[in-house]
């Protein structure tokens, strides 16, 4: 049986950072975001959200501002799009069969896809880091606590999560202590 490891956190959390460590390390790795980027170029996809989102879908191109600001400012229109995404990307990981696969997946909970999984490693911030990088972003103080209210607390992300990563300091730790929890896999 294969091993699949999901990275799960806030957004600002440092998860994209680890998966870039995963796949440094040669381990297979895959991006629930970057899956979502490759289903936005499928026109069948498209067409899902186009029926959900009318005024998001222009000349068969999302837009993706526009799409973010109605969903991320609304729970129903979130999981209206969520229940097209999630089984488009449940579908892309039950596909690959690399061992071991790590899986940066933001919404474990919303999805539903915590039971593919044999390790849920949690990168925990605090939540004044992960604003202040949002803000490095491009993406003001207001809008970052916004995104951080619509997505699920730390202490429900917390149950599910078999490990943990504490990014409270240096890029350096945090990538020092993804190497040194996903050598375990490696084995």
């Amino acid at each position: 049986m294969s091993m699949h490891i999901a990275i799960i956190g806030g957004v600002g959390s440092g998860k994209t950072e680890v998966l870039k460590v995963a796949r440094e390390m040669g381990i297979a790795a895959l991006s629930a975001d970057e899956i979502n980027a490759e289903l936005l170029k499928n026109p069948q996809y498209v067409e899902k959200v186009a029926r959900i989102f009318p005024d998001c879908v222009v000349c068969g191109v999302v837009d993706k501002a526009r799409l973010a600001a109605a969903v991320f400012s609304d729970k129903k229109k979130r999981e209206a799009l969520n229940a097209v995404a999630h089984p488009e990307i449940a579908k892309k990981v039950a596909e690959c069969d690399a061992d071991p696969l790590v899986v940066e997946l933001p919404l474990v909970l919303e999805s539903g896809m915590a039971t593919m999984f044999d390790e849920i490693i949690l990168v925990v911030t605090p939540r004044r880091l992960r604003v202040k990088r949002l803000e490095q972003r491009g993406i003001d103080s207001a809008r970052a606590k916004a995104i951080m209210r619509a997505q699920k607390p730390i202490y429900s992300l917390r149950r599910v999560a078999t490990r943990t990563i504490d990014n409270s300091g240096s890029l350096d730790n945090l990538r020092e202590a993804s190497r040194n929890l996903l050598r375990i896999f490696c084995e």
